[in-house]
């Protein structure tokens, strides 16, 4: 039986790519993922997510990444009047399990609506398998943990040569005070047209309205 775990990475960032994993193996060959150390991506260095995904890509059968840059991630938004990002990710998810054509799908679910996302990946299924959907998949299933590893992985890569275009900007997450501080010397200077920069992040509008704040106040 082939199993293949699906996760991303990057979902919630403002700079930057999201990157969407699928890991394909033979079910019986799980134990060997959690022999090498596999487990939720976000509790490993960057060092040993790279070196684990190399040992799961000797390990599966085969592994798909779809990269999703900022500008396609901006005209899927709600505010662009498109299905939004779980419509987004679901078309990938979808995407990836063709491809692959496991016979189970072990996701981790980024929706609270189990439903409304399950319908949105069976609607574009053209290869029926088993789906599992389940919140914090990446700490229940090495598959998905493996995915998870391989779709991080390969961000920190990508993120490091964008460093290289655009300066130091940390991790690219809001929650990042490098990334906020970034994005307030772009809007100082009135360089946000940056097509690696999500235009249409909520966390743009806020900081824009910090600095207007500390003009007027100031």
């Amino acid at each position: 039986m082939k199993v293949c775990g699906i996760d991303e990475a990057g979902r919630g960032a403002v700079i930057g790519p999201m990157v969407v994993a699928g890991v394909l193996i033979e079910q019986s060959r799980t134990s060997d993922l959690i022999e090498i150390g596999v487990k939720d991506s976000k509790k490993l260095t960057p060092g040993t997510r790279a070196e684990l995904s190399k040992l799961i890509r000797d390990i599966a059968e085969a592994v798909e990444i779809v990269v999703l840059d900022a500008l396609t991630i901006d005209s899927s938004t709600r505010r662009k009047r498109a299905g939004g990002l779980n419509e987004l990710e679901a078309r990938i998810f979808a995407k990836i399990i063709n491809r692959l054509k496991p016979d189970a799908a072990y996701i981790d679910l980024p929706s609270t609506k189990y439903s409304e996302f399950r319908a949105l990946i069976e609607d574009r299924l053209t290869h029926k398998c088993s789906l599992i959907l389940e919140h914090k998949a990446d700490e229940k299933y090495p598959v998905v943990s493996a995915a998870s590893i391989v779709a991080k992985n390969e961000r920190d890569r990508l993120i490091e040569e964008l460093k290289l275009k655009l300066g130091d900007f940390g991790s690219g997450y809001p929650s990042d005070s490098k990334t906020r501080r970034f994005l307030m010397e772009l809007i100082r200077s009135r360089e946000m047209d940056n097509p690696h920069i999500r235009s249409s992040w909520r966390t743009l509008a806020k900081i824009a309205q910090r600095k207007l704040d500390e003009f007027i106040n100031g």
